[in-house]
């Protein structure tokens, strides 16, 4: 470890206290811990932690209200949530609220250490993206008011930008081989359809940056549930479930110029509301949205994945077709139909 990384624990069980301060001491990790919840903002408020284990269970107040709390203060914070009593709602609360992970008691020593170093390793990654795109983000800036007439200047930053972009979204198509290029793919069809509706070299842009990223926020869900092979349990699913808040609670801290974070958060919504996470319906449905999650639906299903093989593209066309109207913007439906039947586009 370059860096002795700081842990903060929470929890008002001396035994487990005492434990995991031995375990991660051991490991090199710098630890501190507190009993209660107001003691533990306290600390955060006095300096940053790179990882809280935060039991469920506090005296003073809920686990659940302190984890919304330090995600508001530090986003960037692991926040690992820590219990006795597991159920499926608790789980998915916790992971829509920010927690990089959930851990029952009994504690397993090995999963603890495993947990938390995958948790900080995507902490370093994300960190590390981010700064790569507000660095490029300030050269363009300042390149840009010392040669503000220049095209040809700032279309190759432009395309630095895009480069790192790229660079990110292949953070999380590294991490599940199954759906490597699936994002690029369907950012081809979203740019098709943006193109055959005629609408602004602007939305067209925003609309190919979300879908660059549309998935990152899978770098939050555990890789052995991405490759799971067979029909996935309901925890599971609803684990993958949470990855459009997990996206955008990543991408809402970069200053895009396009809604980004607001498409991928809404990228597995539908215009009758049975989308998640929130469940909204069309009213508040970004058309960028819509557009992504017809071409999101169209190579998922066309594709093969480790829980099914290849359904074909016949079979997502009709998908779409059918639930038109209900679950997908009449119009970018059309469209997409008509980009295959009569425009000869194809995945690349």
């Amino acid at each position: 470890m370059a860096a002795r990384e700081s842990i903060l624990i929470v929890d008002d069980d001396e035994g487990t206290v005492m434990a995991l301060s031995l375990i991660f001491r051991r490991q090199g990790y710098e630890t501190e811990s507190v009993r209660r919840g107001r003691e533990a903002l306290e600390r955060v408020r006095r300096r940053f932690f790179h990882a809280v284990l935060l039991d469920i269970k506090l005296p003073d107040m809920e686990g659940m209200e302190l984890l919304v709390s330090l995600k508001k203060r530090h986003a960037d914070m692991v926040v690992i949530m820590i219990t006795a009593d597991a159920s499926v709602e608790t789980a998915v609360e916790a992971l829509n609220q920010g927690a990089s992970a959930y851990i029952t008691k009994p504690l397993n020593v090995d999963l603890v250490l495993a947990t938390v170093a995958q948790a900080l390793e995507k902490q370093r990654l994300v960190i590390e993206n981010r700064r790569l795109y507000q660095a490029a983000q300030r050269e363009l800036v300042e390149r840009k008011r010392a040669e503000e007439e220049s095209r040809r200047y700032s279309e190759k930053l432009q395309e630095l930008i895009e480069d790192i972009i790229k660079a990110i979204a292949l953070t999380t198509e590294m991490r599940d081989p199954y759906t490597s290029g699936h994002q690029h793919r369907v950012t081809q069809l979203a740019d098709a359809v943006v193109r055959e509706m005629g609408l602004s070299k602007e939305v067209a842009a925003g609309i190919r940056v979300a879908g660059s990223l549309h998935d990152i926020g899978k770098m939050y869900v555990p890789g052995e549930i991405l490759s799971k092979p067979g029909k996935l349990t309901e925890i599971e699913f609803d684990m993958i479930k949470t990855h459009p808040k997990a996206g955008y609670n990543i991408l809402k801290t970069i200053e895009f110029p396009w809604p980004v974070a607001q498409i991928v958060l809404q990228h597995h919504e539908r215009i009758d509301g049975s989308g998640y996470p929130a469940g909204i319906s069309a009213r508040d449905l970004l058309l960028e949205a819509r557009i992504l999650g017809v071409a999101d639906v169209v190579e998922a299903m066309a594709s093969h994945r480790p829980y099914r093989p290849a359904l074909g593209l016949a079979r997502a066309l009709e998908e779409i077709s059918q639930k038109k109207g209900s679950h997908y913007d009449p119009e970018v439906v059309d469209i997409c139909l008509k980009l295959f039947a009569e425009k000869g586009f194809r995945f690349h």
